[in-house]
């Protein structure tokens, strides 16, 4: 099989099955006995710590571990108090997780609008007349999208969003353990993302990080029934009992890509190759824009006439290529299919792939 649908879910790192194993065995030793409430919050410091040395979050205490991003992204929006009138301000190329969840509050008469990225300069134009607009009080977006990887200018967005006091929400499932980040030189009231994807951590988990802008902001309602650890209020939103073994795998997962270092150079040779072997074809055309691109995902449009849905299923029924298509969102945009790629991909892989995609694109 060819594996083309990174940017969906990654194999769990070898290190990070082992520490999920390990944990829980040594955390039977002690249970909820004193002795193990005392070692679970120790561990969980710990993974704090390793998770945010990834990230560069100067106050690991800020980061509260969840299930996954859409998990983050509910109680994000549900510890805010929204009002009749209030817009929230998004893009077309959000996860349909996170736009049902907005889309929920309209029940509310909140109101949502969601831009269209169509180009760089276009979308930061069209944000600040948005912006400008009253009512709007939060922007929910993504740092990478998962339609095809193009980078949003966060610092820009955050700009105009403080110049307007708004709350700024960012969803970086497809950015961390993809390309570098820097949380302490980033603007935001709340960002997370999911561990199952570019960290090749365990399914089930995800972190957040929240700001002390959003802790202390007049619509901020703390959340009820988490767990506070005596620590800060972001642990507040860890509710209920969580897998520690689970959690310590991320964190390891976390570890081993802050070790390495996000190495982009393999997969933006892997790009160009992918768009070398397709772009010779007159039915491809390449969802791009005039800014930066994450290094890992492709994303293309086919002929008028070609069914993406039908042609990604018989991609891997047929010739065991798997790959993401987008048939009915995001509007404007769909439908298109998604090639994405880890770093460790065998050269010879990918290109025995995509030729394929290639040949049966003209069939």
């Amino acid at each position: 099989m060819t594996y083309l649908n990174y940017a969906a879910l990654c194999p769990t790192l070898a290190e990070a099955e082992a520490e999920v194993e390990r944990t829980l065995t040594e955390f039977k030793r002690y249970l909820y006995s004193d002795a193990g409430i005392e070692w679970y919050l120790r561990k969980i410091r710990e993974c704090r710590q390793q998770v945010g040395a990834l990230l560069h979050v100067s106050d690991p205490s800020s980061i509260a571990f969840t299930t996954n991003a859409s998990t983050a992204h509910y109680l994000t929006l549900s510890s805010l108090k929204w009002e009749p009138g209030d817009t929230i301000l998004t893009t077309t190329h959000e996860n349909p997780s996170i736009t049902s969840q907005l889309h929920a509050l309209e029940q509310e008469d909140v109101h949502v609008h969601a831009v269209r990225p169509a180009s760089l300069q276009t979308f930061l134009n069209t944000l600040e007349e948005r912006f400008n607009e009253p009512g709007v009080k939060a922007i929910v977006m993504s740092h990478v999208s998962h339609v095809d990887g193009r980078v949003f200018p966060i610092h820009e967005v955050a700009s105009l969003a403080r110049a307007r006091q708004c709350l700024v929400i960012i969803d970086g499932a497809q950015a961390v353990g993809h390309i570098p980040i820097d949380l302490n030189a980033l603007d935001f009231d709340s960002y997370f993302f999911a561990g199952h994807k570019w960290c090749e951590g365990p399914l089930g988990t995800g972190a957040m990080v929240l700001r002390e802008s959003f802790l202390t902001h007049p619509r901020y309602r703390a959340i009820e029934g988490g767990e506070q650890h005596g620590e800060s209020p972001a642990a507040r939103f860890e509710i209920g009992t969580h897998n520690i073994g689970l959690i310590a795998g991320l964190a390891k997962a976390c570890e081993q890509r802050h070790l390495r270092g996000i190495n982009s150079a393999p997969q933006r040779i892997f790009r160009e190759t992918a768009k070398e072997l397709l772009g010779g074809h007159p039915n491809c055309r390449f969802m791009e824009w005039q800014g930066p691109h994450a290094p890992g995902i492709l994303t293309f449009k086919g002929a008028d006439t070609l069914d993406h849905g039908e042609f990604a299923k018989r991609l891997a029924s047929e010739a065991e290529i798997i790959v993401k298509s987008f048939v009915e969102y995001p509007e404007g945009d769909a439908p298109a299919i998604r090639l994405s790629w880890s770093s460790t991909m065998n050269p010879r892989d990918l290109q025995a792939g995509v030729s394929k995609i290639a040949q049966r694109l003209g069939s």
